[in-house]
């Protein structure tokens, strides 16, 4: 174990989890404390916060509607 991938204290941001994973020398987020991890890593925690608000600052996507007969 290298002497600067000691474990760090997790956080919370917005409802999220914030976590150092020390194998992996990244940070994740997740919404769950049980559940899965974000697919992407971060390099540091303030890059995990900035992607969990950019996760809920962002619009909700419009699904497409499907092009047919209207009905009056």
């Amino acid at each position: 174990m290298l002497a600067n991938d000691a474990e760090r204290p997790s956080e919370e941001h917005r409802g999220y989890e914030i976590l150092y994973v020390a194998g992996q020398r990244s940070w994740h987020f997740r919404a769950d404390p049980e559940g899965p991890l974000s697919q992407h890593s971060y390099r540091s925690a303030f890059q995990a916060r900035r992607a969990v608000d950019q996760l809920l600052d962002a619009p909700e996507p419009v699904a497409a509607g499907k092009k047919g007969k209207r009905q009056a």
